[in-house]
């Protein structure tokens, strides 16, 4: 924590100076120009971009880079990393320390909670760029997740969440798809009855629900569960302090999930679920959206997708945001920062085309274009948008989610009980609180 509080100090002393100093005049002009004698020539303007993207994600994100760097005529050009998800933020966090940040990266909104105090990221605000920015044009959920006081810290890109993609072939077998529509009724009896059906009627080796035991996949279906319950959702006091968890609506919801396991509607030791859901070995798979790009790709895979039923109270599923974030160097380029906002502009506006990834875009004029309502199966969970339950915005919420996630693989594991978990939960968030 020293580190982040010099890092702050510097934020201070440096911003104004770095970045306000000479801003450029706007996306139009961002390139600089140098005078050579009685010469001027306009100097292109290169920028780096880092994802933590993987197959489908990465392929659509490499065309609309490749696709600007062709079209721009502004004279800047960007050059994207890929980077493996499973460290991309202690690679972006570490290059941001040691000023070998990229000039624009994705950063997921539930991170902006623990990015911003640090300062690790620039405001946008400050650019010509940035000012103009029609921030009424996007998802209003990730921009005031991304947004701390009066500054903006980022552009939207998308909204994803979990949803629930079934196999036709073995739905049908089970009588429940009918007319194209799938049979469920609610509640949790409704959500038992359907998988114990699919149970009945499908070979011993195909799961009803595939969900990993490992990972963080079980913590988005029970903290999904949780959400949806009325005083659901919360996990601290009002200065987030201590923790506060609704334990009611806690243990309901966690009974519920361990009970999918205990009764193998969730088989056990499923560690790649999207791959037993391709090769048919999984009639209902419990996943994100991002999954879809890759599965209408597949000829011999036939499958709907739907978003989590609502089991109690109110519709809610487990989501998060790409957004489009400038790291903080204390030198920064001008002419860069302007750069690197226009290029995040533009790619948000390409929305259309990053949602054949499967994701749903943040700007509400590509969400509502024609190229985004003709693709397939999107309008089947578009809506559940407005149902996404992000977790808490707090800069330890990460630490929790490790910690969380490790006491759900005891219970699947048969190293404790839910009641087990339910007893330790608001110690355990307080211990990582006081920290």
């Amino acid at each position: 924590m020293q580190f982040y509080r010099m890092v702050v100090v510097k934020i201070a002393a440096f911003l104004i100076a770095s970045i306000c100093a000479g801003l450029a005049a706007g996306c139009a002009n961002t390139p600089v120009e140098k005078t050579d004698g009685e010469k001027k020539s306009v100097s292109p303007v290169t920028i780096e971009f880092w994802t933590p993207f993987s197959g489908g994600d990465s392929s659509y994100m490499n065309e609309l880079v490749q696709r600007y760097n062709k079209e721009n005529k502004d004279g800047i050009k960007v050059v994207m990393k890929n980077n493996k998800s499973d460290d991309y933020y202690i690679k972006l966090s570490t290059a941001i320390v040691t000023e070998e940040g990229p000039d624009v990266a994705v950063v997921h909104a539930s991170k902006f909670a623990q990015y911003v105090p640090a300062g690790f990221l620039t405001p946008i605000d400050v650019t010509d760029a940035g000012a103009h920015i029609p921030w009424e044009q996007y998802n209003p959920d990730i921009v005031e997740r991304t947004a701390v006081g009066e500054r903006h810290y980022a552009i939207p890109l998308d909204t994803h969440f979990t949803v629930l993609y079934y196999n036709k072939k073995w739905l049908a077998a089970a009588g429940l798809l009918q007319d194209g529509k799938v049979m469920m009724d609610p509640g949790e009896d409704g959500f038992m009855q359907f998988l114990t059906a699919l149970r009945d009627h499908i070979p011993p080796d195909v799961a009803p629900l595939a969900v990993p035991d490992v990972r963080i996949d079980s913590l988005w279906l029970w903290w999904s569960l949780y959400s949806q319950m009325d005083g659901g959702g919360g996990l601290y006091s009002a200065d987030e302090h201590k923790a506060r968890v609704n334990m009611a609506a806690a243990a309901q919801s966690l009974h519920f999930v361990a009970s999918l396991y205990e009764s193998q509607l969730i088989p056990p030791d499923i560690s790649d679920a999207g791959s037993r859901f391709i090769s048919g070995k999984a009639a209902v798979l419990w996943s994100g959206t991002w999954s879809i790009g890759s599965f209408e790709k597949l000829d011999d895979l036939d499958f709907g997708v739907m978003p989590l039923p609502q089991i109690y109270d109110r519709p809610g599923t487990w989501g998060d945001a790409h957004t489009l974030a400038f790291p903080f160097h204390s030198d920064t380029d001008p002419a860069k920062m302007e750069a690197a906002v226009c290029f995040a502009e533009w790619l948000s506006d390409q929305g259309q085309v990053w949602a054949q990834a499967g994701h749903i875009p943040a700007e509400r004029n590509a969400l509502n274009s024609a190229a985004f309502k003709v693709l397939p199966y999107r309008s089947d969970y578009a809506g559940a948008e407005e149902d996404v339950r992000f977790f808490p915005s707090h800069p330890k919420q990460g630490e929790i989610n490790d910690a969380l996630v490790s006491e759900l693989e005891k219970i699947w594991h048969g190293q404790q009980t839910a009641d087990d978990m339910l007893k330790r939960l608001e110690p355990l968030i307080d211990s990582i609180l006081g920290e």
